[in-house]
């Protein structure tokens, strides 16, 4: 008995949840990458003015990996 079909509505409730999940992973895949695109931007205004950028291409580079692994993960429906 314990192998039975769950019933409709916990199965529509885990559909709500896999769609809220991926809704999630496109807001902070969209959010990582406009956050490195900015820190993109800023690296060129700091090489402009002529300030060190080290720690903004640290700073770049992190936003862009989880950029990265979002986008992955919704890309496999996790």
């Amino acid at each position: 008995m314990s192998d039975a079909e769950p019933a409709p509505a916990a199965a529509r409730a885990q559909a709500r949840a896999a769609v809220l999940t991926r809704r999630v992973l496109l807001v902070l895949a969209v959010v990582f990458s406009a956050v490195a695109a900015c820190s993109l931007m800023l690296i060129g205004v700091d090489l402009a003015v002529g300030r060190a950028a080290g720690g903004d291409v640290f700073i770049a580079g992190l936003n862009g990996a989880m950029a990265t692994v979002f986008w992955m993960r919704r890309s496999r429906g996790r």
